[in-house]
């Protein structure tokens, strides 16, 4: 356990007795503690998964001890406050994250506004001369009303930092902060993160796997050893942080417990991987559980909704019902099965699956996997594109013919409730008459109904895919191409279904 008097008192950090157990029941720590004086900044370092960034959730209030089987136990004192943390939550830390979590659908400027005004001392945060040094010195090259994705990384992660500095939390938490930074930027971004803390006169604990080149910024450092559950101080010096990290390295797995990573087996065809992308589209467009419900679903209330509705107002409020049944029902089944349940299980069908492929397809673009595809030789776009216009056309006509079919029993059963003494064979023989041929199959025309249904989903998914091609440098945008996709597609199955059925008489 560390020891410091600049501990709890006078706006430094104190933690004692701290045990934190996985749901899991792995031990991250065991009775360990940790102080850091007001003004100091220690480096948290220790092998990947060793628990760093939980630690920091903790001390951030973002980890609730006791839920989902997280086990915290312990005590911590900041600037005068005292919290058990195994029954309170631990708010204390302003957390940097690793992955700077910045707010896509606000401009640089905002993301610092909406941090101060939220604060709770407010525009106080900004209230010293010094503090307001700190922030331009951290943002002094970067333009306040661009967007937060037209920053480079390390430009996006002192934006983090500053939003962090104005929500004035007692302590501040980084977690990675100089992923993906070279040594000299990593160098100059812990030296800033130290003149704010002398300037402030907060404590600062940063998170980090490489930590060489900051040790020369840093006041202390704590490694966090998952063999021995510990947090353990340690001098700033690069050849005892080495061996002290070689001997908290968990043993290596023996060699018996290795997965096997034959990949001697035959070269698979394109043909092969293709077909694992058509599978994997299929299932999620079409046949997945969910899936099957929403069309089912819709089915149902169209089935529902046409007989119950149809006979109770269509025929005059049930006043000539009887009169008018057969009629009645010749022209509910004929509107039912060739004109609403297609166009409204196309719009359900093409709704859902656009806004599945926008998304897809645009955290592909986001992500760079296109490229790394085609790196590869990978002919990414062709197995995934085609794929999912396939998909498309096979459950668009599919989903199609289970809306109907469970609509037309829906239909089936409501009336029977209306007429009980009728029999079913004489609801099917006037439902159907328009759709069915005396055989029991379908009559041609109902093809051009299936038609309507596969060139909705072919045009539609072919602009759900151009829409997520488009270029993406943040999360907002994959979602906004998420609702133009659901608006363009289901604008494309309106107008398809209106063209052929005026072409057609369907």
């Amino acid at each position: 356990m560390t020891t410091d008097t600049a501990g709890g008192a006078q706006g430094g950090l104190s933690v004692a007795d701290l045990t934190i157990l996985r749901p899991d029941g792995r031990v991250l720590l065991r009775d360990a503690g940790l102080t850091i004086g007001a003004g100091e900044v220690v480096l948290l370092v220790g092998p990947s998964g060793c628990g760093k960034s939980t630690l920091l959730m903790l001390l951030g209030g973002l980890l609730d001890s006791g839920a989902n089987g997280w086990d915290v136990r312990g005590t911590l004192t900041c600037g005068g406050r005292h919290v058990d943390l195994g029954t309170e939550r631990a708010d204390i830390g302003g957390v940097v994250f690793q992955q700077h979590a910045l707010f896509d659908e606000l401009d640089a400027r905002d993301n610092l506004r909406i941090a101060r005004d939220h604060a709770p001392t407010g525009q106080a945060a900004l209230g010293t001369e010094d503090l307001i040094l700190a922030i331009a010195s951290l943002l002094g090259d970067m333009e306040p009303h661009r967007e937060v994705s037209g920053y480079s990384g390390g430009q996006r992660q002192r934006l983090a930092i500053a939003r962090t500095v104005l929500s004035d939390r007692p302590v501040l938490l980084f977690d990675e902060p100089n992923s993906g930074l070279d040594i000299v930027s990593s160098r100059r971004l812990v030296a800033l993160i130290r003149a704010l803390c002398r300037t402030m006169g907060k404590p600062a604990l940063i998170a980090v796997h490489h930590a060489s080149e900051l040790l020369p910024m840093a006041d202390r450092v704590l490694v966090m050893d998952p063999t021995r559950a510990s947090l353990t101080e340690i001098p700033p010096d690069a050849v005892v942080l080495e061996r002290r990290l070689t001997d908290a390295a968990p043993a290596a797995e023996p060699e018996s417990a290795t997965p096997d990573w034959d990949l001697s087996q035959a070269r698979k065809t394109r043909t092969y991987w293709f077909g694992r992308y058509l599978i994997g589209y299929l299932w999620q467009l079409c046949a997945a559980p969910i899936m099957l419900l929403y069309i089912a679903a819709g089915g149902a209330i169209t089935g529902f909704v046409t007989i119950w509705f149809g006979f109770n107002y269509y025929s005059y409020g049930g006043l000539l019902k009887a009169l008018l049944h057969d009629e009645t029902l010749i022209g509910l089944g004929t509107v039912q099965e060739r004109v609403a349940l297609p166009l409204i299980v196309t719009i359900l069908f093409v709704a859902r699956n656009s806004a599945v492929i926008a998304a897809d397809v645009g955290n592909r673009v986001l992500n760079g996997r296109f490229l790394a595809m085609e790196n590869l030789r990978i002919p990414g776009r062709l197995y995934i594109f085609a794929a999912i216009m396939l998909s498309m056309v096979v459950g668009a006509v599919v989903l199609l013919c289970l809306g109907m079919l469970i609509g037309a029993w829906v239909s089936q059963e409501t009336w029977h409730l209306q007429f009980p003494n009728q029999y079913r064979p004489l609801f099917r023989g006037l439902f159907f008459r328009n759709v069915l041929g005396a055989n029991g199959w379908p009559l041609p025309i109902m093809g051009w109904v299936l038609v309507k249904a596969a060139v909705s989903a072919l045009l539609a998914s072919a602009a759900a895919i151009m829409i997520g091609l488009l270029p993406k440098t943040s999360g907002q945008q994959v979602s906004q191409a998420v609702a133009n996709a659901i608006v363009v597609g289901v604008i494309i199955a309106l107008l398809v279904h209106a063209i052929i059925s005026a072409l057609t008489a369907v």
